[in-house]
């Protein structure tokens, strides 16, 4: 049997990101924890876990890969006013406004979503 498990997210701001989380997705916070001694925590969202590490402010950040994580798709009931929230309220980019069921947008620390309406194809 497979079953999905987590996405494993690295950041600098570990409370900035339980927010954009907790506040933006309305995702629950399970709880701190520690990655390999490195400070972290745990949300989910939809039944999702979601890892987040600290990376310590002396230590290098992850490299980004062409092969590695892309973005995070999440389904939403209006993606152009919670790409209004992310840049808002979050600090991030609009990347791109593909049609008003689908939006791509960068927050800081280096995750991109793409925004789908709930129901749309996409």
């Amino acid at each position: 049997m497979t079953s999905f498990d987590h996405v494993h997210l690295c950041c600098a701001d570990l409370d900035a990101m339980i927010n954009l989380w907790t506040k933006a997705f309305d995702a629950s916070f399970v709880r701190f924890r520690k990655f390999g001694g490195a400070d972290g925590a745990v949300v989910t969202l939809s039944g999702v876990q979601i890892f987040l590490k600290k990376i310590p402010a002396d230590a290098p950040m992850p490299n980004a890969s062409a092969c590695g994580l892309n973005h995070i798709g999440v389904r939403v009931d209006d993606p152009n006013a919670m790409a209004e929230k992310l840049v808002n309220e979050f600090g991030g980019k609009l990347l791109n406004k593909a049609s008003d069921d689908c939006s791509f947008v960068a927050v800081p620390q280096g995750v991109t979503f793409e925004l789908m309406r709930v129901g749309a194809e996409v």
